[in-house]
């Protein structure tokens, strides 16, 4: 497709002036729906709107490219406005002056918008081009300037050579402008240097010109050109590597290049490669750094389980409620509480399958936390130190059901089954990890070459793991008997009303502490052991509603706000945050609060010690375990004394608290948020190294 067929005389404004970009965007639709390229005007804003929300089409260079692909584009076109410094929060942080808005149909854009982007950033890095631009004094110039630049683009203009000095990667966000854009920039500057280059682009539709182990091996240096993690193993090993974002890469390309001819890059800590398990990679070697990354990829990998476990859990409860009902059952029944979401075959089926998936949430999350900082050799750990903070070997642990039992546990083998949680998981994780490199580096460093294959298959494997499982057999009990001491100090506020207060704040800030962690897990067996005797408990209800409110929260704000949240966030989480909610899955806001925790842990903290204390000063009692929203109609309150009341007004507070904790998550979300960008050198020092961008 030829650029200079999309543009037309009507579409091309010279010396426009606008006092903000949202002028500047409602003028660009009204004036596409004034000349029928478009339906809907107020509709084309918004989309303009949601793209810049995504990430400023501000490139730098005095350029924006606007670009909007949907059925509201009756016919495709390019948009041309000249402007004088407009404020566009572009990637140089500069204004702009040109503005190129891209308006295509869906059908357009899914075929050829792509292309479009490339053939047109390809005329913008042309500083000739962008001179000439200023000169322009007619619409008919403009085009002749289109016509005569684009016939100069040579169209074999990344020859496919044996060798290159320099190799490269970009890759964006969102795949698509500024991949290209520090694609063409490099490449240009790389001519100009007479300097051979390869460019692999890993856009939003997939990699494309793709670097080869050997194109990677006889370079003289890589630039990583990147603002998102991309897969680094095929790199490792070597030496001369500058790891960058895609606005140096346009805005200093020449810079980035002569690093490289100087050799000033530098070996990136990669742990492991697809294609073998060198001992090499595996090292302490930035270990500090890749922990963060390494904990997103295992929730990465935990959140599938987490979704479908949570989703089939709460269909068993509904499923055996149904049941019940229709079979007039009393679903007060202590017998029928005692075994709610398995009472019946069908219903005990979907159940169990989501349990099953839960169960395996956290064997997965330390499985390939340990995997991204080791390798392969860190999997089979990985998933045995996951299983042991499960609770999978509480049988093991008999020798202190004693111990506990004496501490006025009433069901010390129940107590040992909850395990550490997903916060002894990712402990375990690290550790595995780390043992795998003691093992490797150090133990079993001196072999002989020749036993490099059973080291590999047998001694770190099966010595090492069974290694790694004994010690973390051993730190399970020091989490154990931390769980036993909390539980322990929640049963002093026990029976004491005017203390009803001051236990719901407490299990409420418990619960929303480390969602599903070991304090998370503590108050919930006090939960629990407060309802064995078959009564309603204030203490069960207000854990049960503190920990429903974090992911309502964070679906609340989700729809009361679109900039807190980048786009896949809200794609993923706004409605599945909604069912780990009612579900009682305080575990679906670990992923987002592990993404932003110095926004969403004071949130946790803040709905859940509202939703623990409200709830108990409500009253709100339920003789429940488990459930959420599915087993509401069991709430009850102790304000008043007929029975009837009692129900109606709990179901009522019930509900009530729920929204009253999860408005409170939303309003802190939103007021941290703005504290955080007004003020926000007061957190510098506790972002996490590897956020910063290396040059």
């Amino acid at each position: 497709m030829k650029i200079s067929s999309l543009f037309q005389h009507d579409t091309i404004f010279l010396d426009k002036n606008f006092d903000s970009k949202d002028k500047a965007l409602q003028f660009l639709s009204q004036e596409l729906k004034n000349k029928m390229y478009i339906s809907d005007a107020i509709q084309a804003k918004k989309l303009f709107q949601k793209r810049e929300i995504q990430s400023s089409t501000g490139i730098g260079q005095a350029i924006a490219m606007p670009h909007i692909g949907d059925d509201v584009v009756l016919k495709n076109t390019i948009m041309f406005v000249r402007t004088t410094n407009l404020d566009w929060n572009a990637i140089d942080n500069l204004p702009i002056k040109y503005i190129f808005a891209i308006v295509l149909s869906k059908n357009e854009r899914d075929n050829s918008h792509l292309e479009i982007i490339q053939k047109l950033s390809q005329l913008l890095i042309n500083p000739k081009f962008v001179t000439n631009l200023e000169t322009i004094k007619t619409a008919q110039e403009f085009l002749n300037l289109i016509d005569d630049f684009e016939a100069k683009l040579n169209n074999n203009k990344y020859p496919k050579k044996s060798g290159y000095d320099i190799v490269v990667v970009t890759a964006c966000p969102t795949g698509i402008a500024h991949t290209f854009l520090a694609k063409d920039r490099l490449y240009q500057q790389a001519q100009e240097m007479n300097l051979s280059i390869k460019v692999e682009t890993q856009g939003a539709e997939g990699i494309d010109n793709k670097l080869t182990l050997e194109d990677i091996k006889n370079a003289k240096g890589v630039i990583l050109a990147i603002d998102r993690e991309i897969e680094k193993s095929r790199f490792a090993n070597i030496e001369n590597i500058i790891e960058i974002s895609t606005q140096k890469a346009i805005n200093n390309s020449k810079e980035q290049i002569e690093k490289i001819l100087k050799k000033q890059g530098k070996k990136l800590n990669v742990a492991f490669s697809t294609t073998q398990n060198n001992d090499q990679q595996i090292s302490f070697k930035g270990f500090n750094t890749r922990i963060y990354r390494s904990l997103m990829q295992g929730i990465s990998h935990m959140l599938p389980f987490i979704i479908f476990g949570g989703i089939l859990i709460a269909l068993g409860f509904i499923l055996d409620t149904l049941i019940g009902l229709f079979q007039g059952i009393n679903l007060n029944d202590k017998t029928f509480l005692s075994s709610f979401g398995f009472n019946y075959k069908s219903s005990k089926l979907i159940f169990n399958i989501g349990k099953l998936a839960m169960g395996l949430a956290v064997p997965i999350l330390s499985a390939y936390i340990a995997f991204s900082l080791v390798g392969r050799q860190g999997l089979l750990p990985g998933f045995v130190v996951g299983g042991i903070a499960t609770g999978q070997l509480k049988d093991t642990y008999g020798f202190l059901k004693e111990s506990i039992a004496r501490s006025s546990i009433s069901n010390p083998d129940s107590f040992l089954g909850t395990g550490s949680g997903f916060v002894g998981g990712i402990l375990g994780a690290f550790f595995a990890a780390a043992m795998i490199i003691v093992f490797t580096k150090y133990i079993f460093k001196k072999l002989p070459k020749t036993l490099t294959g059973i080291k590999n298959i047998l001694f770190v494997p099966v010595l090492g793991t069974l290694t790694i499982a004994l010690l973390f057999w051993v730190v399970n009990i020091v989490l154990i008997y931390i769980n036993l001491g909390l539980v322990l100090f929640l049963q002093l506020f026990q029976g004491k009303p005017y203390l009803a207060w001051s236990l719901g704040l407490i299990l409420g800030l418990m619960m929303a502490s480390d969602l599903g962690g070991p304090i998370n897990k503590a108050a919930y067996i006090f939960g629990t052991l407060s309802i064995a005797n078959g009564t309603s408990t204030i203490s069960m209800a207000a854990i049960m509603i503190a920990g429903m409110v974090p992911p309502l929260g964070i679906s609340l704000s989700m729809f009361i706000s679109k900039k807190l949240w980048a786009k896949e966030d809200i794609e993923t989480g706004r409605i599945s945050n909604i069912l780990f909610g009612l579900s009682f899955i305080s575990e679906g806001a670990i992923p987002y609060t592990s993404k932003n925790p110095k926004i969403l842990i004071p949130a946790n903290l803040v709905s859940g010690a509202v939703a623990g204390l409200v709830s108990a000063l409500l009253g709100i009692n339920i003789i429940a375990p488990h459930g959420g929203i599915f087993v509401v109609f069991l709430a009850k309150t102790n304000l008043v004394q007929h029975i009837g009341t009692q129900i109606g007004l709990g179901i009522t507070f019930f509900i009530g608290v729920l929204l009253i904790g999860a408005i409170a998550h939303a309003t802190t979300i939103i007021l941290a948020t703005w504290f955080n960008k007004k003020y926000k050198n007061i957190f510098a020092k506790f972002k996490f190294k590897n956020n910063k961008k290396t040059a």
